[in-house]
């Protein structure tokens, strides 16, 4: 199951991504308002995230069909 390491990976990636975004809401809350700039960046997040959610989902669709060796 080489699928693991590559799970292990998107796993670690998305608790580094959770850190950022409960800093950005420390930041946010105690350092700065948020800007229409960050309120666009925060919307290219969304949009993003909702199409990383759209291909995960799809990952469940996917039917193994080996190709033979040429």
């Amino acid at each position: 199951m080489q699928s693991l390491l590559t799970f292990g990976e998107i796993l670690k990636t998305l608790a580094r991504l959770e850190t950022y975004i409960q800093g950005l809401n420390e930041y946010y809350t105690q350092a700065e308002a948020r800007t229409p700039i960050d309120d666009a960046l925060i919307d290219q997040f969304l949009a993003k995230a909702a199409a990383l959610e759209a291909a995960a989902a799809a990952l469940k669709t996917v039917v193994y069909n080996p190709t033979p060796p040429a």
